[in-house]
Parts: structure tokens; sequence; C-alpha cells
């Protein structure tokens, strides 16, 4: 209760500064209807409501996201249930063929012997495959598992780099929409000294018109700045798999990044720690043990079978038989041979791929430090030259503008680019964080963004 009274009482206030800025725009124009009144009225009402609603939510934080996405992200699971399954063949491929029990019941023989009863025979029998064939049907099927799971860390790395990446920009939105406002408030405080003056005739009518004019610039941009929220939001709740229009509430404050590691350090964990290039250097162990396996296909098979006679429902001592069969690869030159091509030529494929994913491994390794390098320097120019002097200049411009050595304009023009200075200052520190997700997704690994 007590919650819902403050924040009726913030929409009063709302409404009441809102209608105080109309009264000044009336008091400039006397133009301007009544219809045009109302429906300002209204859409004060709707903004300010939705700010007290932005107010009222709580703050998220991006190790709780992180949580949330490796527990409950479809595309995540997915990978892991296709490892698991991988896993699951290396023992089938390593397992004998099923034996075959048969049953005979010879009547045309014991005819011919004419001896009346049907002969019935059970037998047994089992394929082996030459030995060294079954231990590289389960090595290729080992390696085609750990290739699964390491394409699982891969799907893991990069959903989780859109987390990052998503959350690194929602709260660039709310802080371009923290900084909007303050701006509003700014410049109505201008405007307020342009009407004054104006009524005072100390200054023009321009002056306030020009003030209004850059106040509805930012209902615009607001404005803007809501749809990319909610757009920003949606995104991040379909990757931690959650309805689309929840409310996720507002970024907490991150730490500042300062780290001074050279670039060969990332070179070397990316070649050690990538998941992908590990998925090309299991593919290449696979195609050897392939490669190996089609030259042992050139090793004969094995059949084994043993048969004894039924007699009257028991087994008849001493009536059995046995066999023992071998394949021969006779036609060798037409499969066999071929087969070692086809392996020999697919190892190759890998290796090269191998080298080709290396190496754009290596350039996004590159590129993500040169990003991080240069978007750390831009952060650092920002707060500690643009925004401090840009800000000197609008205090300054505000009191040439109060003494009357200066005109309006200059005002406007200084207090827009020290807005422009804060937004590109956030925006260098998005880039910087953009890059360190990409350089984090190349080395298959976080970093330590303290070092």
């Amino acid at each position: 209760m007590t919650l819902k009274l403050l924040q009726g009482c913030k929409i009063v206030s709302g409404m009441v500064n809102y209608i105080n800025m109309f009264s000044i725009i009336m008091k400039i124009n006397k133009t301007l209807s009544s219809r045009i009144f109302f429906i300002f009225i209204i859409w004060g009402f709707l903004y300010y409501n939705n700010s007290l609603a932005a107010d009222a939510q709580q703050t998220i934080n991006l190790k709780t996201l992180i949580n949330e996405t490796l527990q409950d992200n479809p595309e995540i699971l997915a990978a892991k249930r296709s490892s698991d399954a991988a896993g699951a063949r290396i023992w089938q491929a390593a397992a004998l063929n099923d034996p075959v029990l048969e049953f005979e019941y010879d009547k045309i023989t014991a005819d011919r012997m004419l001896t009346g009863d049907p002969m019935k025979t059970l037998a047994v029998s089992q394929e082996i495959p030459f030995p060294t064939k079954l231990y590289l049907r389960a090595k290729i099927a080992s390696k085609l598992a750990k290739m699964a799971y390491e394409n699982y860390k891969a799907r893991q790395i990069s959903v989780l780099s859109q987390v990052k990446s998503s959350y690194s920009e929602l709260a660039l939105i709310y802080k371009s929409i923290e900084i909007e406002k303050e701006n509003k408030g700014i410049l109505a405080q201008f405007s307020n000294a342009a009407t004054t003056r104006y009524s005072t005739d100390q200054g023009t009518q321009a002056d306030a018109l020009k003030a209004q004019i850059e106040l509805a610039k930012i209902d615009n941009q607001l404005i803007l700045l809501e749809q990319q929220r909610l757009s920003k939001q949606a995104r991040i709740n379909v990757l931690i798999n959650k309805d689309p229009k929840d409310e996720l509430g507002i970024p907490a404050s991150e730490r500042p990044i300062s780290f001074t590691r050279p670039l060969e350090e990332f070179y070397t964990l990316a070649k050690q720690n990538n998941p992908e290039l590990k998925v090309y250097r299991y593919a290449i162990e696979k195609g050897k043990a392939a490669y190996s396996l089609s030259i042992n296909e050139f090793m004969p098979d094995f059949m084994v079978k043993y048969k004894q006679m039924v007699r009257k429902g028991d087994f008849e001592e001493g009536s059995w038989a046995g066999m023992v069969g071998v394949t021969i690869p006779l036609w060798f030159f037409q499969k066999q041979a071929f087969g070692v091509k086809e392996m020999k030529s697919e190892l190759d494929m890998i290796k090269a791929e191998y080298k080709a994913k290396e190496n754009m491994v290596l350039f996004d390794v590159r590129d993500s430090y040169a990003r991080v390098e240069a978007n750390k320097k831009l952060v650092e120019l920002y707060e500690t030259a643009f925004i401090p002097q840009a800000d000197e200049a609008v205090k300054a411009s505000l009191k040439g503008y109060q003494s009357g050595k200066s005109d309006f304009l200059t005002l406007l023009d200084s207090q827009r680019m020290l807005i422009e200075f804060k937004l590109d200052h956030y925006k260098a520190i998005l880039e910087l964080r953009l890059a360190l997700a990409d350089l984090e997704r190349s080395i298959g690994s976080d970093i330590d963004v303290t070092k």
C-alpha cells in the first residue's frame, strides 16, 4: 500500500512538471489547440507511469543469467544430449554381431536313409571380425564422441557469448535512457531560463522554441530506446528459455575493465582451448583410425559354428559337428584398395581444413584483441579528457549566456556535445565488452578483466 502511494505521488509530481512545461509553451505560442494539450497530458501520464514501472524493477547480474543459460538454454541442452548419444555408441562399435541360433528339421535325409525318424539339429554360429577391426571401430566411435563433446562446448561458449553481448547492450540502453533523462532535466532548466529572459525582453522567442525542439527530440529518442530495451530484453529471455515478454530488471553495474595481457598469450590459449580446433584435431585422429581400418579390411573375418544332433528331445552324445569359416577378400583390387584411397583422401582433406580453421581462429583473436585495445584507449580518453572538457564548456557557455556574452545556440551546442560524449563513452564500453566476448569465444575460456 505504501509503495503504491509513493508511486502515485511520483506520478502526480511528474504530471505537475509536465503541465508546467506545457504552460511555458502556451506562453510562447498562443495558437496551440486544446486537443493537442489533451494529447500532450495523456502522453506525459503514460510516459511517467512507464518510467516508474522501470524504476520499480529489480537489478539483474550477468552471473545469474549465465547460470540460467547453462541450465535451461535449449541449444545447449540439445548439444549435450547429442554428446551423450555419441558416447553411448563406443561400446556398440566394439561389440560382436549377435550370434545366430538355428534349429534344423530334416525329413528329407531321414526318408532317404529309411530311418523314418526326422533328423533334428540345433546349431549356433558367430561371426568374428579380424581382432584389430573391432579395436579400430571402437577408436573411431571414441573420437566421434569426443568431437560431439567439443561441439557441445563450442555451442555452450557461443550461446554464452550471445548472453554477454546482449546483457552489455541492454546495460547501454539503460545508461542511454538515464543520460537522456538527465539531459532532459537540464534542458528544461535552460528552457525556463530562455522563457524568463523572453518574458522580460532580454531574450528572443527563437531561443525558447529551440529549447522546446531539443526537448521534443529527447522524447523521440526515449521512445526509440524503450523499443530497443524491449527487443534486447526479449532476446535475453529467449536465450535463457523464458517468455520473451517477461521483465528482466536493470543490469547491475559491472567492474571497470583493465588488463594488459600480451597477444601471444591469447594465441597460445586459442590453439590449446578453442573447441572448434579440438573438433578438427579429434577428426584427424578419427581419420587416421579410419585409414588404418581401411588397410585392415584386407584381413579376413572368421565364422565359427557348432551343430548338435537332437533325438527324442535329448542331445545325442557324439553326434555333433563344428565348422570354421574365413572370408576371402577376393575383390580387394576393386573394393579394399579404393577404400584405402578414399580414407587417405579424407584424412588429407581434414588436415587442410584444420589448418584453415586454425588460421581463421588466430585472425579472430587478432581482430578481437585489436578492438579491445582500441576501445580501452577510447574509454580512457572519454573519462580523462573529452567528458571533463565538454562539462567545462557547458559551464562556461551557461555563464556566458546568463551574463549576455554568448547566445543560447552556443549553450545548446555545448550541452549537446556533452551528451554525445557521454553516450559515446558508454558505446565504447559496450564495444570493449563485445570485443572481450568475441575474444573469449575465440580462445574457448573466460578472461579475467582485472589483469
